[in-house]
């Protein structure tokens, strides 16, 4: 009997250290680079492993994929690996953003997710991305969907080069309320996280309402509102990005 509780708890140590071997590497898995032809621009990015099912989606002005490095870094030791890339006119793609638009930039990511993700998604859009990360929904198979700060948009601007012609669209008060992304929640059936910070002077606390009233259809949703961050401060506290951490881990790990 001794020579068996023995023997079991060999192998029970055996499991253990092989365990947190494959954790380990899993942790410090190194990001693969790689970039994707569009429309004459190379559009740079880098992922975690083979196909992914997690995409990242940066905001604009001088954001990029670099944003979400301790984002990616935390959900892959909770073992999400994951994919970001820089949209044209943005990090290491480069170019001009007038050279693009919301159309090109929702077209930019179908691109990317074709030749590098899983058709089946965890997607994660961040202010001006959480636009498109929604109009993906209506293409992909999104089981979750993250919108950080999100914006959203008229259609009247959706296909107008940024630039002075779409500031002036979309500088028109209230011009979001007229968004398609109300009509293309409805229809979504998977999992919703919308972050907000409590002192956003650019998304109007009405504008998270709407959105997340009007995912009716989903099988889980959540509004979770920062305390005292704002839009280009999402996360004030290490707490509270420890928290936003645990609230995307979670809805992945939905069924």
């Amino acid at each position: 009997m001794f020579l068996k509780q023995k023997y079991l708890l060999i192998l029970g140590r055996i499991y253990f250290l092989i365990k947190k071997k494959r954790l380990r590497k899993n942790i410090n898995m190194k990001l693969k680079k790689f970039e994707v032809n569009f429309q004459g621009h190379f559009l740079k990015g880098d992922k975690g492993g083979g196909i992914c099912e997690t995409v990242f989606l940066h905001g604009a002005g001088q954001s990029s994929r670099k944003r979400f490095e301790k984002l990616r870094e935390s959900l892959n030791k909770k073992g999400f690996s994951s994919l970001g890339f820089d949209f044209i006119g943005h990090g290491e793609t480069g170019g001009e953003m007038t050279n693009t638009s919301l159309h090109l930039r929702t077209k930019q990511a179908m691109s990317v997710i074709d030749g590098h993700s899983s058709q089946t998604l965890n997607l994660i859009g961040s202010s001006m991305s959480a636009y498109t990360a929604i109009k993906l929904t209506e293409i992909f198979n999104v089981e979750n969907l993250v919108l950080m700060v999100p914006g959203i948009y008229t259609p009247k601007a959706y296909n107008v080069n940024f630039g002075s012609s779409f500031s002036e669209i979309i500088r028109v008060p209230n011009s979001w309320q007229d968004s398609d992304a109300f009509e293309i929640l409805k229809k979504f059936k998977g999992n919703l996280l919308i972050l907000a910070a409590q002192n956003d002077h650019v998304i109007p606390l009405r504008l998270l309402t709407m959105l997340f009233d009007s995912a009716m259809n989903a099988n889980s949703k959540k509004l979770h509102i920062i305390q005292d961050a704002e839009h280009r401060s999402l996360f004030p506290n290490e707490g509270d990005f420890e928290l936003a951490v645990n609230m995307i881990h979670n809805i992945f790990s939905l069924k």
